[in-house]
């Protein structure tokens, strides 16, 4: 009889506490700049009692403290908790063991190229900082002088060459590394894919079905907003396509689920500060105190590839500057022209450094970056690299190419006073390959202003500008623009449509039928000297001329240094017919064109400085 009784009550233990796992479906995804917010349903059949119930195969990146149990269908909650688990690993196949040894000697091979890079980068820094000949070298001869000046020239020549060639040969690898990478996914799918589960212990009133609506978010999601501006000529208005290339890592495919996109980020930091009392002391030479700046410019993780120029304030190019991903080894410098071309795939932050310039950090937001660097007092040179990051998503997606978008319907927009929603009134299917699915938010068409801008003095082209006017109420945000002129693809710009100002404008690219031609008509009297300085003339002719067979605008601009020491003067300025910023010595012309003819501007100035100084007069 006690052992019947104990039975009894053993089989209602577990009849009243039972480990259940169940599956989810997902109802709707609010997908934000970074992150994505899921909302997800289960039903489970549930005797009355306690249960500890296993939400399954979910994400294994959610943030548990944003997990919300919305309804539980009249069950009581008693406990919550998250865990991510690897799935069970397989047996190690042959092929896979021959591709991790592939794998490994290329590893060996980056490490080694980058550990002669880091030999490089500290050579010329030892070159940099030996340059300069001081008092104590004054009794060299000139031919050790010229020696020492060859030497430099074509040892740094050298350095750079053997750099870029070394990353050449780290982009090939990587390159070679990322193929195997995914070789040996396609062979292991499952190798290191991790899943996660939400445990709930809950009471139930009685014996039922039961649903379960809950919530959470996750970070190996969001989208990049991006553009595709098109004009026909420059008659017609723009055609302007706000789309959102949408991506997600979650290991789970969505399938048409209900999609809204939101401007939003949960992963801003939204306390507001505390100001105290500021009180002065003594720091060291290197102290500096900057306040958080906004910026509306985003990691995009949809960028592979970076192309872009770096310039010193001046508009010069800078060559052999160091360009970083930040907490990786991957680094370029850049060519004679200030270019420079870098793989992005491991990092999400950009780093410019270059001798006797304050270095330039910006999140990888576009595929084509440009950067100006800014003469320090303090010379700050990058000689060392970190560790390489692991990327955001943990797997090898192979490049596919995207397909064509399907338009999207905006049913609504909800606003408030820290981001907008828009609401879609398809559904969408959206694979967990972390590539991108385009998704178009609105088209419109958009009064423009056409005109045409030349600065010869940086670049002897004539390009095309659209003057955007009433842009204002299309609720658009920063981002990378296609940019498309008589059915031809210019190339890539930023939209940057965060500004205070009313109108936005355009780069529509090189017109080639419109031509400028800047020189200098400086005779064999253009350098003097007076006494201790030199007296240097310039005289500049800037020629304009239209081969379209119409009329044009042209804005033309150049300027007149201005100076930044006592002992240099800036004198005998003669500016023409050109409007002059007292300010900025900016100079610029206003000018109507007609077709197949040309006009000539002039301008000059003279200026004064020790002649045994030298300045930066280009």
């Amino acid at each position: 009889m006690r052992i019947l009784f104990i039975a009894i009550l053993l089989s209602s233990f577990l009849v009243h506490s039972q480990d259940l796992k169940t599956a989810s479906t997902i109802n709707e995804v609010t997908l934000y700049l970074q992150g994505a917010r899921i909302e997800r349903t289960a039903s489970i059949e549930l005797k009355k009692g306690t249960h500890e119930i296993k939400l399954s195969d979910l994400s294994p990146d959610i943030d548990e403290a944003s997990i919300n149990i919305t309804d539980l269908d009249g069950m009581r909650l008693n406990g919550l908790s998250y865990s991510a688990t690897a799935l069970e690993k397989k047996e190690t196949s042959n092929n896979i063991k021959a591709l991790d040894a592939q794998i490994a000697e290329v590893k060996d091979a980056i490490g080694k190229l980058n550990a002669l890079n880091s030999g490089l980068d500290q050579e010329r820094l030892l070159l940099e900082s030996n340059r300069s000949l001081n008092s104590k070298d004054t009794g060299l001869s000139l031919a050790q002088i010229k020696e020492f000046g060859t030497y430099y020239r074509t040892r740094f020549a050298a350095i750079i060459n053997e750099r870029n060639a070394n990353n050449e040969a780290i982009t090939k690898a990587s390159e070679q590394l990322n193929k195997l990478n995914i070789e040996k996914q396609k062979l292991n799918p499952e190798a290191n894919e991790r899943r996660g589960t939400i445990t709930l212990k809950v009471i139930t009133p009685s014996t039922r079905r039961y649903s379960i609506n809950f919530s959470y978010n996750v970070y190996s999601a969001g989208w990049v907003p991006i553009y595709d501006i098109t004009a026909q000529g420059t008659d017609d208005k723009i055609n302007l396509a706000f789309k959102a290339q949408a991506y997600q890592a979650t290991g789970t495919d969505w399938n048409n689920i209900k999609l809204k996109i939101s401007t939003g980020d949960p992963q801003m930091d939204n306390q507001m500060p505390q100001l105290e009392t500021k009180r002065l002391g003594f720091v060291s030479r290197n102290y500096n105190a900057r306040a958080t700046g906004r910026s509306n410019k985003r990691y995009n993780p949809l960028v592979k590839t970076i192309n872009g120029k770096v310039t010193d304030s001046s508009g010069e190019p800078v060559l052999g500057a160091t360009v970083l991903i930040k907490g990786t080894s991957i680094a370029t410098t850049t060519d004679f022209d200030g270019n420079y071309s870098i793989n992005a795939e491991d990092g999400e932050v950009l780093v410019i450094s270059y001798a006797g310039y304050t270095p330039q950090e910006t999140p990888i937001y576009a595929s084509n970056i440009n950067v100006t660097m800014e003469e320090s007092l303090d010379a700050v040179v990058v000689t060392g690299y970190r560790t390489v990051k692991k990327s955001r998503f943990d797997y090898d997606a192979e490049e596919v190419e995207v397909d064509d978008y399907v338009p999207a319907v905006v049913e609504d927009i909800d606003e408030n006073i820290a981001s907008r929603t828009f609401n879609l009134s398809q559904l969408y299917s959206i694979p967990s390959t972390g590539e991108s699915t385009d998704i178009e938010i609105s088209n419109n068409k958009v009064d423009a202003a056409y005109a045409y801008y030349a600065a010869p003095v940086i670049n002897e082209n004539v390009f095309l500008t659209a003057t955007l006017s009433n842009w204002e109420s299309l609720n658009l945000i920063p981002g990378e623009a296609n940019v498309y002129f008589e059915d031809a693809f210019i190339g890539k710009i930023y939209f940057d449509t965060d500004t205070t100002k009313e109108e936005l404008v355009v780069g529509l690219g090189v017109d080639p039928q419109i031509s400028v031609k800047r020189e200098d008509k400086r005779d064999f009297k253009a350098k003097s000297f007076f006494g201790n300085n030199r007296i240097v003339s310039k005289n500049y002719e800037i020629t304009l001329k239209n081969n379209r067979n119409k009329t044009v605008t042209v804005k033309l601009q150049d300027r007149v240094p201005i100076s930044g020491n006592s002992e240099i003067k800036v004198d005998e300025v003669e500016t023409g017919t050109a409007q002059v910023d007292k300010e900025t010595q900016i100079l610029t012309w206003e000018i109507n064109l007609g077709s197949g003819s040309q006009v000539q501007e002039r301008f000059s100035y003279r200026v004064k400085y020790p002649k045994r100084r030298r300045i930066n007069l280009e």
